[in-house]
């Protein structure tokens, strides 16, 4: 199987959530006439891309097989708890809300604002692909990486653009009513959480760098009038539990890809 094959065949299975996201007429970059999912194309083939390397045979599916890992339910506290504290900050009936923390925040940054969250968000799947290019070891193989990282991001996006429209919370700065819960939030955080579980045995820095960038991403969200801490811990605990979620759903996600696989093969 050649590169320019294994990148097909990657995107090809990331067009049901392209679709998604053009059919829900989303723009998670939240600027007139721009939509993510351009964006989010042209990362998965410059993914595929980078795999070309270990695509070596037409065998590559069925010859590596994957073991999802136990369930962890440590990793479940964590996510968890982003999302039941960003619930609790909802309502204006406690010292800790939404409302205070984004008047304490607009305070201190006297009107400053910046696009560095638009690429911020992509930045752990940015080190992830880039660890794969170096060849660097994880726990997975390349394909099976990108395999997980599409079907985390699947997950976050399902939930995260279901909610949004079935809540209609306004947005800070009032620009529409899609706040709840953070788009940018929950995709970077899913990254890494992909990031953390491929290479967090390989150097303690690597997921923490991941997890600085997602954090830093929701901080500027908030800093940019878009989102309230509700929507950014929200975002947050479902990123990381898509990520969670892409280990135990992508061995049946490979089995579909396998036996799609092994019909094409006998039809020819």
């Amino acid at each position: 199987m050649s590169g320019v094959q294994l990148s097909y065949r990657i995107t090809g299975y990331s067009c049901p959530m392209m679709y998604l996201f053009n059919a829900m007429n989303l723009s998670p970059v939240e600027k007139p006439g721009q939509r993510w999912h351009p964006r989010l194309l042209w990362v998965l083939i410059f993914t595929g891309w980078t795999l070309q390397g270990a695509a070596q045979s037409d065998s590559l599916l069925s010859e590596s097989p994957y073991h999802a890992p136990r369930l962890s339910i440590t990793r479940l506290v964590v996510p968890s708890a982003f999302i039941g504290t960003g619930i609790y900050t909802l309502s204006d009936n406690h010292a800790f809300n939404r409302f205070r923390v984004r008047g304490e925040i607009q305070d201190h940054i006297h009107g400053y604002r910046t696009h560095l969250d638009d690429y911020l968000a992509y930045g752990p799947s940015a080190l992830l692909t880039g660890l794969t290019v170096a060849g660097v070891e994880g726990r997975s193989t390349p394909f099976d990486r990108a395999g997980l990282w599409l079907t985390a991001n699947a997950i976050a996006g399902a939930l995260t653009f279901g909610l949004k429209h079935t809540t209609g919370y306004v947005r800070p700065d009032g620009s529409n009513n899609q706040s709840f819960p953070s788009g940018h939030t929950s995709f970077a955080f899913a990254g890494a959480g992909v990031l953390d579980r491929e290479f967090g045995r390989t150097n303690v820095l690597i997921p923490v760098a991941g997890y600085a960038m997602a954090g830093s991403t929701g901080y500027l969200r908030m800093v940019n009038d878009k989102h309230w801490i509700s929507d950014v811990l929200v975002g947050a605990g479902i990123g990381l539990l898509s990520a969670e979620a892409a280990y135990h759903v992508y061995p049946w996600v490979k089995r579909k890809l396998t036996r799609r696989r092994n019909r094409h093969a006998l039809s020819n």
